[in-house]
């Protein structure tokens, strides 16, 4: 007996779960999002949604049973915010199970989430769905995340044998704040970029022993660059890292010096980096001063910014509290002001030369040619990557050297500069000529195209920003500094 009561029990639950699931296979007459209540399944598909335009919505209910639904409520709201749409949108039958709802409109960008309400037998069933509202349009958000993910991940200079090696990386940290390789003894590396000022000097212009013609950049990022100065006169990080020490009015070494100051106190260091002791040729030490400079400064690697927490939500759907502010700066940045053209990717920068319409004179009479008078340099160092000095046998890391031409129109074209950072490194521009970020703003807003070479380029225009675009630039600027 107690078998068989068993047997109909397990009947009866099987016979259940059929029904239920015949009732639950009930298919809306839409594609679209998908929400479902004990009673019904609801599929909703919106028009095109932008911020503060009115939109429809397709709305399609079928049952899981007999009772069928007599009509349809839509409403929206900002659950972060407790307040909802300023417009209540009209909901038309348009066919058995169909509905059509007219005049939402969202307001603001943002998080909101659509409620919809479905009548039957005297009860409502309640169902609701998230969606994340951008300011920014399909394509504008595709330029926002070529801006990251940040930070990327450390790479290995292939022409550094010693790159991301431990003990060259201690060496170099050592060698950078090594007053003694300068020629007096009295200069180091940290006097133009001081940790404490994002690795730069806060000056217009920089000053070793004398004063040099130009603004000295920050290293923080400089792992990630193609070419490094304003004129790109050096194609590795370990040349960059020589040239200060060689320059009259910034150390004023000799590779003699160095090479000795390396042998007398930091021997040690240097055998546990190079696996080897120190060699008697003083260029090659030099070099290898170089080398470990570079793989300390490759360590060197900026925080993260709320502009980065915006875009990596922006990337998965969810909310932030970047300002709206910064947003609306962003969207200059990206769209009308053309600014992502230049400075592009996580790091902000493609890594090559532009006309920026400062004047080019570094004194009176004096000229400074940019780009022109670095890539002379560059052809000619004894240090590129052309030389024996290379660790790439490959030389895949020679390409960019071997084929860069040098042209008359990169007469005053100047690197462009990471923005990482930006708002902590005044002043700016290759000769510290504009002390702050809204005078750099203004300076492209204003733009003075007869400053622009005549058979170079013409990429830049006016901008002709309103005050506020020009505050809301400034602030999306100072947003990828780190809190």
């Amino acid at each position: 007996m107690e078998k068989r009561r068993t047997g109909l029990r397990l009947a009866a639950a099987a016979a259940g779960l059929a029904l239920a699931g015949a009732a639950s296979a009930c298919e809306p007459a839409l594609q679209g999002t998908r929400l479902e209540s004990p009673r019904f399944v609801l599929a909703f598909k919106p028009d095109a949604i932008s911020v503060s335009q009115h939109f429809a919505l397709e709305i399609a209910v079928c049952a899981k049973s007999a009772i069928e639904p007599e009509g349809v409520k839509v409403d929206a709201q900002m659950p972060e915010h407790r307040h909802g749409m300023n417009y209540a949108p009209e909901v038309k039958p348009a066919g058995p199970g169909r509905w059509r709802a007219e005049g939402l409109m969202f307001h603001m960008p943002g998080k909101w989430e659509f409620v919809f309400e479905v009548r039957a037998a005297g009860k409502t069933d309640r169902m609701a769905s998230s969606f994340q509202l951008s300011e920014f349009s399909k394509e504008e958000i595709a330029r926002i995340l070529q801006h990251g993910p940040w930070p990327p991940p450390l790479r290995r200079d292939p022409s550094n044998r010693v790159s991301g090696k431990p003990a060259a990386i201690a060496l170099g940290e050592k060698l950078f704040f090594e007053p003694r390789l300068s020629g007096t003894g009295s200069v180091l590396c940290a006097t133009c970029h001081a940790p404490w000022r994002q690795f730069q000097d806060g000056r217009a212009r920089g000053f070793g022993l004398e004063l040099v013609d130009r603004n000295t950049p920050t290293v923080l990022n400089a792992g990630f660059y193609r070419w490094y100065g304003w004129d790109g006169a050096n194609d590795s990080l370990w040349s960059q890292s020589i040239r200060p020490l060689l320059d009259a009015r910034e150390m004023n070494a000799t590779p003699a010096h160095v090479a000795a100051v390396v042998r007398k106190i930091l021997g040690r260091e240097y055998e546990a980096a190079f696996g080897r002791v120190v060699p008697a040729e003083d260029e090659t030490v030099l070099v290898d001063v170089g080398k470990a400079l570079a793989a300390f400064q490759e360590t060197l690697v900026s925080g993260r910014t709320a502009f980065d927490e915006f875009r990596d939500s922006l990337q998965k759907g969810g909310s932030t509290d970047y300002p709206a502010a910064a947003q609306r700066g962003l969207k200059i940045f990206v769209g009308k002001g053309n600014c992502s053209t230049c400075h592009f990717g996580p790091h902000f920068t493609n890594g090559e030369f532009a006309d920026t319409g400062i004047p080019f004179f570094s004194a009176p009479g004096k000229v400074d040619g940019g780009r022109l008078e670095g890539l002379k340099r560059l052809k000619s160092s004894p240090y590129n990557l052309l030389s024996r000095y290379n660790d790439d046998s490959s030389g895949k890391a020679a390409v960019g050297t071997k084929h860069v031409e040098m042209q008359h129109r990169n007469f005053g074209e100047w690197r462009v500069p990471g923005l990482r950072n930006v708002a902590q490194t005044a002043p700016y521009m290759h000769n510290g000529s504009l002390a702050t970020l809204r005078d750099v703003v203004k300076h492209y807003s204003e733009l003075n195209e007869e400053r622009l070479h005549a058979d170079g380029e013409r990429l830049l225009k006016p901008l002709k920003l309103s005050a506020g675009e020009v505050d809301d630039l400034v602030i999306f600027l100072e947003s990828l500094s780190p809190r």
